[in-house]
């Protein structure tokens, strides 16, 4: 391997280690512990006194892995985990491009810039992480497949199995293959043997999705609650209505896909630029899918593509026989990238409550029902559950109909009916930010502040608990789990 090229996978590793907890992770991290210790999911909500709907878990899997690297390695094996999928993700891309003749430089570039658009996906340790490895693995099926290599249409339908069950980018997934079937009848690279076999592996794949713990209740409420409006999700939003770092990723693919298209040497296939301008459109739309929007073009349309001029059977001896070596690279890099940049998560978020409210809530043993900002409630639920239950959290449709949500939403915004939507919940305890409005409203109506920090108030309806407030957070940088 190349200095540069080494160096290249070594920018790219580190980049990819700095990691933060976002507020799901808690969450994540405590399903998956009590699905591994009572080996079964969850059929009822154990966290929660608001909930009101069954809970489908559709991340079931990847929350039992991640719970078993944090349990052997803690947040480095979160860190490690989330750079395997990475690195897993780029081997499938490489050996993708292995079979054409790429300028070792160019290849690199385009390497990084790929890295640089899936950021979005790994930027924190999320089920969404499987995704982009699941998606790589799945493009890079197809171009073999496409190829004439048809035996590889076996591994659909097992990817499509493990991928219902961590997350619920599958859906992308089997838009993308449906894509592919239905061009395959005019694609001539698709000989009338192959095609049967695509299809069948389609086929095959959708009925995968049923090997799930809930079987087609997951389908249906994959349906139902898969949409793109959710205004108050920033990730969920279009291009336009983001930071400019979101359009600025978006427009890394669509600059390499503009690229392709005007250097092509040959006519690309129509199923991969309906693929990519599919998610060119999709990603516009909403921001989260830029990641994937990056690995199909990198997968689908690089610029440089030309017929294969060397040897087949040679290149395929070359491939089996080099597998070994980006692999122990790969584990080389993980480990200088997690030991260097990995060991621990950043909790630097302004979202955050102080750790002097954690440690409040502690000490003084708080229990019962507790009144939860929604970036709250993961958090509570990891460090006071079983004693405290919360009534808002990051699984939203997951477990809260839409007019639960909407409940909230009057309250955290101060409607005029808020008070009485508090007294609809009837909670021991309420914890919001500080800068919400209706913190003076809930006071004015008795409600009691036993912690008041700069970020965060809890109040209680027993004004006989112990009170303490704190004007500055303590500067001491935090790292997960907390306080």
């Amino acid at each position: 391997m190349r200095a540069l090229s080494f160096i290249t996978l070594l920018v790219i590793v580190s980049f990819l280690a700095r990691t933060g907890a976002d507020a799901d992770l808690w969450g994540h991290l405590t399903f998956g512990r009590d699905i591994v210790h009572a080996g079964r999911v969850h059929s009822a909500d154990p966290y929660s006194f608001t909930s009101d709907r069954p809970w489908i878990n559709h991340e079931w899997l990847a929350e039992a892995v991640m719970w078993v690297a944090y349990s052997v390695g803690g947040a480095a094996g979160l860190t490690a985990l989330k750079l395997t999928l990475a690195c897993a993700a780029g081997l499938a891309l490489l050996a993708t491009w292995r079979l054409q003749p790429l300028r070792p430089a160019v290849r690199d570039g385009m390497l990084f810039l790929t890295a640089l658009g899936t950021w979005p996906l790994v930027a924190t340790i999320r089920p969404q992480a499987f995704s982009m490895f699941l998606f790589a693995v799945l493009l890079f099926v197809l171009h073999r497949a496409r190829e004439g290599r048809t035996r590889w249409l076996l591994a659909p339908p097992i990817v499509f199995a493990v991928w219902v069950n961590v997350h619920g980018g599958w859906i992308v997934g089997a838009g993308t293959l449906a894509v592919f079937v239905a061009c395959s009848w005019r694609d001539p690279a698709w000989s009338t043997r192959s095609r049967p076999l695509l299809l069948a592996s389609a086929c095959a794949s959708a009925l995968a999705t049923l090997c799930n713990p809930y079987g087609v209740s997951m389908l249906g409420f994959l349906t139902e609650t898969v949409r793109p409006a959710r205004a108050d999700i920033i990730e969920w939003q279009p291009a336009m209505r983001v930071p400019l770092v979101g359009l600025l990723l978006w427009t890394i693919p669509t600059a390499v896909a503009a690229c392709g298209a005007w250097r092509r040497r040959r006519t690309p296939a129509l199923s991969s630029l309906l693929v990519v301008l599919l998610f060119a459109v999709g990603s516009f739309r909403v921001i989260r899918l830029v990641g994937f929007y990056a690995l199909a073009v990198a997968f689908l349309m690089p610029p440089w593509i030309q017929r294969s001029t060397g040897n087949e059977e040679t290149t395929r001896l070359n491939m089996a026989a080099m597998w070994w070596r980006p692999i122990v690279t790969c584990g080389a890099l993980i480990a200088v990238a997690v030991t260097a940049f990995g060991r621990t998560l950043a909790m630097d978020g302004e979202w955050l409550p102080e750790r002097e409210a954690t440690a409040f809530i502690k000490a003084h043993d708080i229990r019962g029902r507790m009144l939860t900002w929604f970036d709250y409630g993961e958090l509570a639920i990891w460090h006071f559950s079983p004693a405290i239950r919360v009534s808002m959290d990051g699984r939203r449709e997951t477990v809260y109909s839409e007019e639960l949500r909407e409940r909230h939403w009057r309250v955290y915004t101060n409607a005029p009916e808020a008070l009485d939507e508090v007294a609809r919940l009837d909670p021991d305890y309420v914890w919001l930010p500080a800068t919400l409005r209706v913190v003076d409203r809930l006071e004015a109506s008795g409600w009691c502040p036993i912690f008041s920090g700069p970020r965060s108030v809890l109040l209680s309806r027993r004004p006989a608990c112990a009170t303490t407030s704190t004007s500055q957070p303590t500067s001491v940088s935090r790292t997960f789990p907390g306080p």
